[in-house]
Formats: structure tokens, sequence, C-alpha cells
């Protein structure tokens, strides 16, 4: 199998991921142990929430001026996967902090402060669309009113980043995003799914909570990165960092190898054939190759993309639109190989891998979930690329 491999990184990120990975094997049997509970109740225990937060996984993408580690997206792949193999919906949580703080750290220097002036272990949340989102301006910002759901993590999140209308004089509002205090907004119970239970992505409210105006920016600007942050990870475009969103799905599908290896290994028996085991059979042994080529593929693809938006982000200017289309299709492409792989370990486990009691199912669930997510459509990606790769340059959408 893939294990994962630090050598593109930094010598100080590489330490820091090696010690994350660390932390992640330490808290991974609370993890486990938790995840039951978490799927019932459709939301992290404070037992993980507190854990991951322990562990400094709240503090990924924080700043290091402000106490955070700053990890470049290569090496959030390898943590999240790490955590995915205990708990795929706790890598989502995670993740989406991450992302979170990633664009919130592209905000002015006040509103940093307010994130992370008394600590960098900060949960986030972020929605971009909102359901009847609306804005009135008063003096100093703005008073916020809405519904945004699929708010993954917010039940542990100390901030929320939400798409909100900013009004502009004499023209039609802009799409902008807003920074507000989870204490804030109200949560309502709305997240009731087959996978990514955990993650208990349920609908933020808000009326007419006061936002300041250095808590807000236009969505164009954040798309299009770069702008005046002086550290490159937050010049990264939020089309590029959809690719974090994989590193759930590649820990997900590496547990479920790990749990058919464990059967294929431990002398299960081919039920209805001559084959003493599984491990005897042509056919399993060719199953099991597919399935870690396909995993190992999707890695080295994940791998290379996020290591070339690490790269750009250093490096003057903007990125070709060609390469940030291929991170895209490389995300969809990686998405494709991990569910293939993960059917075909399904079928060599056999019928008795769907009972609700089995852990394989859920990260079943939970791969098959997540891979649905928008910035994971695989379709989407083709038309990107496609059109790059043959110099058309109309948007398919804003985040590429």
């Amino acid at each position: 199998m893939h294990t994962p491999s630090h050598h593109g990184l930094a010598p100080a990120a590489s330490r820091a991921t090696e010690d994350l990975i660390r932390a992640v094997r330490a808290i991974s049997p609370l993890l486990r142990a938790e995840a039951d509970a978490a799927e019932r109740d459709s939301r992290l225990t404070a037992e993980t929430a507190r854990a991951l937060r322990e562990a400094g996984l709240f503090r990924l993408g924080v700043p290091q001026s402000f106490g955070g580690l700053q990890l470049p997206l290569a090496a959030v792949l390898d943590v999240s996967a790490e955590i995915a193999l205990a708990c795929p919906s706790s890598a989502w949580v995670a993740m989406v902090t991450y992302v979170s703080q990633q664009i919130a750290a592209s905000f002015p220097e006040g509103a940093r402060f307010d994130l992370w002036g008394a600590g960098p272990d900060t949960a986030m949340c972020g929605v971009f669309g909102g359901v009847d989102a609306a804005s009135e301006p008063v003096e100093g910002g703005l008073l916020v009113s809405g519904r945004w759901g699929w708010a993954s993590g917010c039940h542990q999140a100390d901030w929320a980043l939400l798409g909100v209308p900013l009004a502009r004089p004499g023209a039609a509002p802009e799409r902008g995003l807003a920074l507000v205090r989870a204490a804030d907004l109200t949560v309502e119970n709305t997240w009731d799914m087959a996978g990514m239970r955990g993650t208990g992505s349920d609908t933020l409210v808000a009326e007419s909570v006061f936002v300041p105006e250095y808590r807000l920016r236009p969505f164009a600007d954040v798309i299009a990165g770069r702008e005046t942050a002086e550290e490159p990870l937050y010049r990264i475009p939020p089309g590029s960092m959809t690719l974090a969103s994989m590193g759930p799905l590649l820990g997900a599908a590496r547990a479920v190898f790990r749990l058919t290896m464990e059967a294929v290994d431990g002398g299960k028996p081919m039920a209805m054939s001559l084959h003493p085991r599984l491990a005897d059979s042509p056919s399993v042994q060719a199953a099991l190759a597919d399935a870690a080529t396909l995993i190992d593929s999707a890695a080295l693809h994940l791998t290379r993309s996020a290591e070339a938006v690490d790269a750009a982000a250093a490096a003057p200017g903007t990125a070709p639109l060609v390469d940030r289309a291929r991170v895209r299709m490389d995300g969809g492409h990686a998405s494709r190989c991990l569910r293939e792989a993960v059917q075909l370990l399904l079928t060599v486990n056999g019928a008795g891998s769907f009972a609700r009691g089995r852990l394989i199912q859920r990260y079943w669930h939970d791969l098959e979930t997540a891979a649905r997510h928008p910035t994971l459509n695989a379709g989407l990606a083709r038309e990107m690329y496609g059109r790059a790769l043959v110099g058309d340059a109309r948007p398919v959408s804003p985040m590429v």
C-alpha cells in the first residue's frame, strides 16, 4: 500500500506533519470508540471534539504568527487521510476547519485577531451559499440574516464563514463572505444522512447578526486568490483548495483495504468454492491488486496536484488555467479511483460487509456520501480540464 511521503515538503512542514500523524495515531482508539455515538447522534461527540482540539487538529490552517501550524495543502492531505483511518467524519470536520481558516486568513488583520487573538485552536465551518440570506447596511458593517445548510462541523465551530449579499451603491448586491461568531448563530437539526453522519452538517440560522466591515469580503476577491496575503498558503484560490476534500476519502478507502486484508490474512474461507481461503483465489488476488493500485493512483494524483498548488502559491503570478483545471481533474479522477477500489474490496468481503454492525459498511457509506460533494464532481472537473486543454477559456464554474 501507498504510505504518506513527505519528501516534497519543506523540512519544517515535514516535521510538523510527522508530529501530527503521531498525534492522530495516539487519539485514533478514542475516535474509533466514539464513532458509534457520532453515527447515532449525527454529530461528533464532545470527547472526539476535545481530542481533535488537544491534538492540534483545529489549528492546521491558522497563521504561524498567531501560533497556528499554517500547513501546506500536501501535508493536510496526509494528516486528514490518517484521521479518516479512524473516523472519516472527524477527518471531514478537521478538513473543513482547515479550508475555512485558509480563507479567513486572507481577511484583514483585524479579522485575524478576532479569530485567533486569544489562541489558535479555533474550529470553523463554512457555507458559501445560503437560503434567504440577506444583509442590511448599518454603521460600521452589516446586519446579516438567513439560513445556511450543510454546515459540516457547526457543532464544534467557534466561527462560521458564511455567504452573504454585499450592498453596492447604485448597483445590485454582490456575493460576499462574512466571518460570524458561532455564538451569534443558532443550529437547526437538519442532517440525517446515510453517510458522514458524524459531521453534524446541520443548518446555521442568523437573525440580524451584526458583522463589522472588516469581517466582510467580496467573493470575487476570495476566488481570485493571491490578493495581499504575505503567506503563500493564503494566496491559494478556493478552486484549488477543493483538493483538501479528498484527504478523508483517501483515508476511508485505505481503511477498507486494511479491513479487507485482515479478513484475507485471517484465513476467511471463500463461500461456495473449492478454495479453502480467499487468499487462494486468483480472482481475489486480482481484485486486491486492482484495488491497491487504484488507491495508490488516487494518492499519487492528489500528491502531484497538492505539491503543484503549494509551489504555485509560493511563486509570483497566477497559475495558468490549464494547471488549475488539472487540479480539479486530479481530484475528480482520484474520487472515481477510490470508489472503484472500495467496490472491488466490498465484493471480496461479500454480502456480510453490508451488515449494520460491520465497520466496513460505515467507511463505504461515508466515502460514497462525501464523493458526491459538489467540489468533487468528476463530470464537471472533466469539463473544466477539457476546455482548458483546447484553449477554451469560457468558465463552467468560478471554482477553478
